[in-house]
């Protein structure tokens, strides 16, 4: 149960710390999407959590992480998919980066059953805290890339991420029925659902203000 708890805690303040810095280094500020993001973490984790504890299949989770920052930043922040996807990629490997740092200071060395450990948990909370840090100083001082999104945004792109989202869904519903693993698909439901109303409600939100200004 607390072994639970705390792989859900640290984990959550690492995914945030992730999402913060891949935004940060293009200029734009996490705490605007907090709630919402905070939610895809927690059901990311808990996926996570189950998938790498109880059914041990470890290797899945770096794609389906990757892929929900990714669809998490093309929704929410609402940047086209190609930046996303960009964004995406650059923080993850910016924060692993700097978590390899932490810990070979911390550790001298890394093995698997660390991220299970309180060892694992300090080397979360340590490094989220100098990403929040380096976050702070890129904000602060205007340091990032500004690029210009829109000129990268496909004309139907909101039918592209709804149809990504489905077939991520439909992909990952049909591993888990090959290993036994029906009761994890709550978890890709309530995920796919949220992006599906945030992609929708966005879009007619979009189209509402054009409206408006004709």
């Amino acid at each position: 149960m607390w072994e639970a708890v705390r792989f859900l805690f640290f984990s959550n303040i690492e995914a945030f710390a992730v999402f913060t810095i891949m935004l940060s280094i293009f200029r734009m500020k996490s705490w605007h999407y907090f709630w919402p993001s905070m939610f895809v973490f927690l059901v990311m984790n808990l996926q996570s959590y189950f998938l790498r504890e109880d059914l041990k299949l470890y290797f899945l989770v770096p794609t389906i992480t990757i892929i929900v920052y990714i669809l998490l930043i093309a929704t929410i922040v609402r940047v086209p998919i190609l930046w996303a996807s960009i964004i995406s990629v650059t923080g993850m490997f910016l924060y692993t980066l700097l978590q390899l740092i932490v810990i070979l200071a911390l550790f001298g060395d890394f093995n698997q059953d660390m991220q299970f450990s309180a060892k694992g948990s300090v080397v979360q909370l340590v490094t989220s805290l100098w990403t929040f840090f380096i976050s702070w100083l890129l904000n602060k001082f205007k340091i990032g890339f500004d690029a210009e999104f829109e000129r990268f945004r496909l004309k139907w792109e909101h039918i592209i991420v709804v149809v990504f989202i489905l077939l991520a869904l439909t992909a990952s519903a049909v591993i888990m029925f090959v290993n036994n693993m029906l009761y994890i698909m709550l978890f890709l439901i309530i995920v796919s659902a949220m992006f599906l109303y945030y992609s929708l409600y966005k879009e007619r939100e979009y189209f509402a203000k054009e409206d408006e200004d004709d």
